[in-house]
């Protein structure tokens, strides 16, 4: 019997293991469904996260007051539940069409109502997910009641338990968001997800199939009392450590680049302290240590570290040393570059600011529990209840800090209430403790010692406003230098601020900066506004534009030039849409006082999703950097087939496209995903790193008349900064010419046509937010020339080619030529330069003045990184003059590989592989090889620093 108890206890933690990890992997891939169904702002996710969390407590208190067998286990029972998950999870798919239709035929006649709006959505998705939390929420009262036997275990198994099905949801968070997501995508991962809990279930169900109740009930259900005193203290619980991962989480965004790796680690270390919290506690329990004992100890400790430790990220930072023009070298090497990069370092540095404290949360439900339990067959019940409330606390928890605590009171009033919750969980706790003692005593208990020094810090810390000192000190003040912080909307959503300086005023949300004005430059973001007008292929003017999001409204407030009729302006955040009506009127036309614009708060996504067909003729973006935590949803195929259904024919899509913040092949997968669906995408460049997918939706190929971008250049010739040069130094052409319009065109439909992409962006695979393929060029050249390396992937198409989108007979050789400097800062290939080169060489009369022609048109695809074309170039050096050796050409080949082997060195060690015995002799190909190999051993030793590369 001893031994099948072992085994039985054995398997039924395994199964609970997992099936924790299965459950957050669960509500991670369906909070990004819902998402995309009602909308990714903070109103729709706080909805999602309510009714997960009530489906949970509800099911808990199902169980733990009602569900009873006297001829089942509860661990039989346990595995029904988890097989009912697994057939949800399954017919989702079905079910969320099902959500999707219902909301569609809803929404229309609900819409102009928030409150209406809101309870259709808490509704929709409360019915969608009631019946998997449900059964979620009642696992752990069924394995409490079916392990723990004796009285004297309750509180130490209660701890286990818990602290063992938080551990499993690190690992389900872990796997989701770093492979399964990325690997399988939302929808194949879903149903693997409820083939494993079909497994679990079957598992449970046959290995517990002869147990019987562990306790026995006799006549009706036995509902033992609880008092209200741990109802209370349950909620409290909750409350506070929801309170805190928001708090949390709101600090962290203004010091982080949001990404889904950041996001998940946040998680996860959260949740890890939560589980070492409440396993550690185990052993105390088992001892009989006093359960409110600890509670009264371990909460005052929680803001008292939480205050402490706050700023304690900064010791962990993360650079790359710049050692050559285009090699670098990690500050740390501990793994691999990739896992330190997305999961180490992050992980150290959350780590070291909220493991603490929140490993002294993770003992507060386990002692609660524990203090309210007194027989081993209560166990059940008083769980049951005590979870429903510690679930419902959480959720209250989680709206009250977004949506009241964060915009009433700031982040630094949020953090004094969440300490002032902890702490009073303490003092209740030391109270009920101290019942029976008299006089002084009662009053001089260590809880009652603890309480008080977190008032003290308490009151020294609202003092500090965290929230301009992080913005001062830390996250976007190096980008904004020393500017003044003049304004700060801390809102549900995001931390918004602005930062003014004589010159420039600028706006930025979080970690990022969203857009700068300058009182005497014409800003890219001035000429998006402008370029769509231009390039709109009706005659006369477009009516009717769909603007998301706002930013500093300046792209929207040139569209206002135009006689346009109305424009509906669409913005997640309403913190970001009131800095930027009261702070930049004057960069953006004076948005907020046009009677055309209606202003929608609302996700872009949802908003054109639900949108009538047909309706604008302009569509334009301004949104975030493509690559943060959930902004994929606007550069997938899905949205633009959205955009697609709202656009008049002949109607105009103008999306940013930031090559200093993508890879190159995130570019050519963004490309090609528009152009999928518009296959007339032209690509403008505005400044030296901000390009702009410009599409038309037309049957046919559009037209251009000079004459329409004439007219319509009257607007742009208003603008302050047009009188000088456009952009880029040295351009002969002023912005408010149609020649200098027109030379911003960089690549035709047919080139983009032709253009290779590692994927098509969907809704379902977000490779936007994790990798297309190339992500570490990113991690390593962020703001160290990426712009170039992205570039470098784009097609540039002649003139000549272009010049069959327009009735007027362009000048090419003029057009050319001022591209080529406009494209010159960003690494662009000069055609007129590489045209001269080309006509040298097909001149020369010597091999000597060939090969010197050739490798000078190597050079200039070199410089751009055309790595194939400069490769070709050289092979013809090498065929013109086989031993040709001067030193000036030797060292061009050299710094050719010097600038590229990083990105492109296994195509330049194919080529050399490739060439001919007796060409692979020649000095060029011998300089070319020699360089290879000294950058492949200066790369290998840095990479011999890492732990995994060493054991590979």
């Amino acid at each position: 019997m001893p031994m099948r108890v072992s085994r039985t206890f054995l398997l039924a933690v395994v199964l609970f293991f997992l099936s924790g990890a299965l459950g957050l992997g669960y509500q991670l891939i369906w909070i990004h469904k819902a998402s995309l169904l009602v909308g990714a702002s903070q109103i729709a996710l706080a909805t999602v996260l309510t009714s997960f969390f009530l489906g949970l407590a509800l099911g808990s208190l199902f169980v733990g007051r009602y569900l009873r067998s006297t001829r089942w286990s509860p661990l039989f029972v346990y595995g029904l539940f988890e097989v009912a998950i697994g057939i949800f999870a399954l017919l989702f798919p079905i079910l969320f069409r099902g959500a999707e239709a219902a909301y569609g035929a809803i929404y229309p006649a609900l819409s102009s109502s928030p409150a209406a709006l809101f309870a259709l959505r808490f509704m929709l998705l409360f019915i969608l997910f009631l019946v998997p939390t449900f059964f979620m929420g009642g696992t752990l009262p069924l394995l409490l009641d079916g392990l723990v036997g004796r009285d004297r275990s309750v509180g130490a198994l209660t701890s286990f338990l818990y602290g063992l099905n938080i551990l499993g949801a690190v690992a389900g968070v872990l796997a989701t968001s770093y492979f399964a997501i990325p690997l399988l995508g939302l929808s194949r991962t879903s149903l693997i997800a409820g083939f494993c809990n079909l497994g679990i279930g079957a598992v449970a169900l046959v290995a517990f199939r002869r147990l019987g109740p562990l306790h026995a009930t006799v006549g009706s259900v036995v509902r033992p009392r609880v008092p209200a005193f741990f109802i209370v203290l349950g909620f409290a619980s909750g409350f506070a450590a929801i309170a805190y991962q928001v708090l949390w989480a709101r600090y962290f965004g203004m010091v982080s680049q949001p990404s889904v790796y950041f996001t998940a680690v946040l998680l996860a270390v959260f949740l890890s302290a939560l589980a070492v919290g409440s396993m550690g506690l185990a052993p105390l329990l088992h001892h009989r240590v006093r359960p409110l004992r600890v509670l009264a100890c371990t909460q005052p400790l929680v803001p008292i570290l939480a205050f402490l430790t706050l700023e304690s990220w900064s010791l962990a930072t993360y650079r790359f040393k710049q050692l050559g023009h285009w090699e670098v070298e990690p500050q740390w090497a501990l793994w691999s570059e990739v896992v330190d990069n997305i999961f180490i370092l992050p992980s150290v540095r959350i780590a070291i600011v909220i493991f603490l404290p929140v490993m002294l949360l993770g003992a507060g439900l386990p002692t609660i529990i524990a203090a309210a339990v007194h027989r081993a067959e209560d166990l059940r019940s008083t769980a049951g209840r005590i979870v429903f409330w510690n679930m419902l606390g959480s959720s209250a928890g989680g709206l009250a800090a977004g949506y009241i605590l964060i915009p009433v009171l700031g982040l630094t009033g949020g953090f004094v209430v969440a300490a002032a919750v902890s702490t009073s969980v303490a003092v209740a706790a030391e109270w009920r403790l101290s019942a029976g003692s008299k006089g002084l005593w009662r009053v001089a208990r260590p809880g009652y010692g603890l309480a008080a020094a977190v008032v003290l810090f308490a009151l020294v810390w609202s003092q500090i406003d965290i929230t301009e000192r992080t913005l001062q000190g830390h996250g976007n003040s190096k980008l904004f230098k020393e500017d003044s912080l003049i304004a700060i909307d801390e809102g549900p959503l995001t931390t918004a601020y602005v930062f003014d300086s004589p010159s420039s005023r600028s706006l930025g949300t979080g970690a990022v900066r969203m857009a700068t004005a300058h009182r005497s430059q014409l800003m890219p973001q001035i000429l998006q506004g402008h370029l769509p007008v231009l390039f709109y292929p009706r005659e006369g003017w477009p009516r009717s534009v769909l603007g998301i999001a706002l930013g500093t409204g300046q792209t929207f407030g040139a569209l206002l030039r135009a006689p346009i009729e109305r424009m509906d302006v669409v913005d997640i955040s309403g913190e970001v849409v009131g800095l930027s009506l009261e702070y930049f009127a004057p960069f953006n036309n004076n948005l907020a006082d046009d009677e055309r614009v209606t202003f929608h708060r609302d996700d872009g996504r949802h908003f054109v999703d639900r949108a009538p067909d047909a309706v604008y003729d302009i569509v334009s973006l301004e949104p975030p950097p493509p690559t943060n935590d959930g902004i994929y949803r606007l550069y997938s195929l899905e949205f633009y087939e959205g955009v697609h259904r709202v656009l008049r024919d002949g109607g105009v899509l103008a999306q940013w496209l930031p090559l200093n913040l993508v890879t190159p092949d995130d570019v050519r997968a963004m490309i090609k995903t528009q152009a999928s669906v518009f296959p007339y995408t032209f690509l403008i460049q505005e400044s030296r790193a901000d390009f702009l997918m410009v599409s038309i939706k037309t049957d046919a190929p559009p037209r251009f008349q000079t004459a329409w971008i004439e007219e319509r250049l009257g607007n742009l010739k208003a603008e302050r900064g047009v009188k000088g040069l456009r952009w880029a130094n040295g351009n002969t052409y002023l912005a408010a010419s149609v020649e200098g319009v027109i030379s911003m065109l960089v690549a035709g439909p047919d080139d983009i046509a032709r253009l290779e992409a590692p994927c098509i962006h969907r809704d379902d695979d977000q490779r936007l937010s994790y990798t297309s393929g190339d992500r570490w060029i990113m991690r390593r050249y962020l703001d160290r020339g990426l712009e170039r390396l992205s570039f470098a992937a784009l097609p540039v198409t002649p003139f000549e080619d272009l010049q069959a989108y327009f009735a007027d007979r362009l000048p090419l050789d003029e057009l050319e030529e001022d591209r080529a400097r406009n494209l010159e800062p960003v690494g662009g290939v000069s055609l007129p330069r590489v045209t001269e080169a080309t006509a040298r060489f097909a001149a020369a009369r010597t091999a000597q003045d060939r090969a010197i022609a050739a490798l000078a048109v190597a050079d200039l695809y070199g410089q751009g990184h055309k790595v194939h074309e400069a490769l070709s170039w050289i092979e013809q050096a090498i065929d013109a003059d086989p031993a040709h050796d001067r030193p000036a050409s030797l060292r061009t080949v050299r710094q050719l590989v010097a600038e590229n082997a990083v990105v492109s060195g296994a195509d330049i060690g194919t080529w050399i592989a490739e060439l001919p015995a007796d060409r692979r002799v020649s000095p060029l190909a011998g300089a070319i090889d020699a360089e290879l190999k000294a950058w492949a051993d200066r790369d290998a030793k840095r990479r011999s620093r890492y732990v995994w590369e060493r054991a590979r």
